[in-house]
């Protein structure tokens, strides 16, 4: 029972911070900004998804 919480618990999380994981691995140039927005407003649906286009947005990395 408890392990099944824990597993809940990092599946929340690894959805919660999707968008940031994709701006970091994507190589998006102002990633950290998307994690602390992710931090701020990403508990909103719509604040969720405004976070994943950004995450797709086209600046990268040299």
């Amino acid at each position: 029972m408890v392990m099944a919480l824990y597993i809940y618990l990092a599946l929340a999380l690894f959805v919660y911070f999707f968008p940031t994981y994709l701006a970091f691995v994507r190589g998006h140039v102002d990633w950290k900004g998307v994690f602390f927005t992710n931090l701020a407003i990403a508990w909103t649906i719509v604040g969720w998804f405004v976070l994943f286009i950004w995450a797709f947005d086209v600046e990268k990395r040299n």
